[in-house]
């Protein structure tokens, strides 16, 4: 048996969204080594895969947990969220003021960039505008919506000028809120409100970012290589904790099948492996579990017009056995979703999902009620044979995400009668068609993790109007609960985001699927990382290798 510790983290797999929240789902080998060895050149390098090379390191336009979890190592926010503890990072301090939406941050001495320019106030003011500037096109420039007219600012009706952010001085930054939000220190942790260069951005134009030398950095690393199946980063000397970064670097490879990344942890060529369901049975007792915040679900796009039918919505639902799913497609070893939010994000005191339990659908189907849904649904559409209505179902191509596109796809046909056709596609390309009005796709399999622990961070992506709502799901019911959680408090707060979670249950809006409950195996002499459902895959931040 291998040498091996395990860890418990939030997986480098990602079927789909999200992020930074972000959308889930997921680089070149370096040389094998004999397990227990260190690098040739001493270095501590923490080396992890990936299933899709990452998309992109630019900080406006990160979409996605794996490439968030990168950026998390490349820049520093004004707060870092370090398993649930909200420290300050490039900020020593803030105040609010009594409108509570006023923030005031004040920078610690002595920032610099990666290039030994001095970080200053106005590259934040810089890089949350651009984040918004509607010609960045962020595909996650919803969260700017907490802002002071972010909303407009991202949608063009209004210019930069008007958002509420400020720079004061050179280490002085005034964000204003639109509305109260007790949660808004824990999203600052978030690549898309680092600090940006304007004379970088705009030297290398469209090329920002393409290259690692197209771009410079404020976090504990700095990207040395992008492309070809790898980006790899070394330890940034000019990040303000570097005396605490124990890593030479990191590097993210792309190794699509699963059991390949299990054969390079065993050869030593991988610091930490994530494991497909197929295999993590084997491991039992080496492993253990723990839920990534991932919540898997097959998006309906409300423009098709069977999808946009609320009886036929229904019907898909009602007509699954998700308990039947999670053992053909995981082994039994995920958790079957009932609802959409994540149970174990905060709620008024204690857990959400403790606070306020809620089945939206039985665990093993009704088909009596999903037949009762498809005759309505039959009736309006004037049909009476199911199997002449096809839907085409977009996927990853990982062999994870097909599997379960072919448990869906036959329980659907078995209990519904409809065809649902699989198209498989590259995870970037698939993430690309996460915007509203596509007609890529009827259904689309994604997921989500939460930027921030609340179930607002779940909810607000299908608010009508959400530069995110890619279901293209209009419900009045749902956004002023939605509109009216923005502006209470407490369990009044709270009783708001429920009403509008049970809203878009029984609509039918979506097909919750799954949490995933994610097992790894870590590599002897790795410590030092720590797991967490929000934001990002893992923290190896701090992490150390000792052989």
């Amino acid at each position: 048996m291998k040498k091996i510790i395990s860890f418990l983290l939030v997986v480098v797999l990602i079927l789909g969204l999200a992020a930074c929240s972000t959308p889930q789902e997921p680089t070149e080998t370096t040389p094998a080594q004999t397990e227990g060895e260190t690098p040739a050149t001493g270095d501590k390098i923490f080396r992890y895969a990936l299933a899709a090379d990452p998309a992109s390191f630019d900080p406006s336009l990160t979409h996605s947990i794996p490439d968030a979890t990168i950026c998390y190592n490349l820049y520093d926010g004004l707060y870092r969220d370090v398993v649930g503890d909200i420290r300050p990072a490039s900020a020593e301090s803030y105040t609010v003021a009594d409108d509570m939406v006023t923030y005031t941050f004040i920078l610690r001495d002595g920032l610099l960039w990666s290039d030994g320019e001095p970080v200053r106030a106005q590259d934040f003011e810089y890089g949350i505008k651009r984040f918004l500037d509607p010609n960045t096109a962020a595909p996650m420039s919803y969260l700017g919506a907490v802002i002071k007219n972010g909303d407009k600012v991202s949608s063009g009706e209004l210019p930069l000028d008007e958002l509420g952010v400020k720079a004061i001085d050179d280490k002085t930054l005034e964000i204003v809120l639109d509305r109260p939000a007790e949660y808004f220190i824990s999203m600052l942790s978030m690549s898309p409100f680092a600090p940006q260069r304007q004379d970088i951005v705009e030297k290398f134009g469209k090329d920002y970012c393409a290259k690692p030398e197209n771009q410079v950095y404020n976090g504990a690393f700095v990207v040395t290589q992008f492309g070809e199946g790898k980006l790899a980063a070394k330890k940034n000397p000019n990040y303000y904790d570097a005396d605490k970064i124990k890593l030479d670097g990191f590097e993210a490879l792309t190794v699509k099948e699963s059991n390949t990344q299990l054969s390079m942890f065993n050869n030593g060529e991988l610091e930490m492996v994530s494991l497909s369901t197929d295999v993590a049975t084997e491991y039992a007792g080496e492993s253990k579990q723990y839920y990534d915040g991932a919540n898997d679900f097959a998006g309906l796009n409300h423009n098709n017009k069977y999808l946009a039918n609320k009886d036929f919505r229904l019907a898909m639902n009602f007509a699954l056995n998700r308990e039947e799913y999670i053992l053909l497609s995981h082994n039994g070893l995920y958790m079957p979703n009932l609802r959409y939010v994540l149970p174990q994000v905060h709620g008024v005191e204690g857990e959400y999902g403790t606070e306020y339990p809620y089945e939206a659908y039985p665990l093993n189907g009704d088909l009596d009620k999903a037949k009762e849904h498809l005759d309505k649904a039959m009736a309006e559409f004037g049909l009476t044979d199911p199997s002449v209505i096809e839907l085409k179902m977009v996927v990853t191509d990982t062999e994870t995400a097909k599997k379960e596109a072919e448990v869906l796809q036959s329980q659907w046909k078995s209990n519904l009668g409809i065809k649902v056709n699989i198209n498989l596609v590259p995870y970037k390309t698939k993430n690309a068609m996460l915007v509203p009005n596509s007609d890529e796709f009827d259904i689309i399999m994604s997921g989500w993790a939460p930027d921030y622990s609340d179930p607002y961070s779940y909810l607000e992506l299908f608010i009508s109007t959400s530069g995110y709502n890619f279901l293209n799901y209009k419900s009045e019911e749902f956004d002023n609960y939605m509109e009216e959680s923005t502006k209470t408090s407490g369990k009044e707060r709270m009783d708001n985001l429920f009403n509008a979670e049970k809203v878009l249950l029984e609509d039918g809006a979506l097909v919750p699927q799954q949490l995933r409950q994610v097992h790894y195996l870590v590599a002897e002499g790795v410590t030092g990382l720590e797991g967490y459902f929000v934001g990002i895959n893992f923290n190896f931040l701090y992490a150390d290798i000792s052989r």
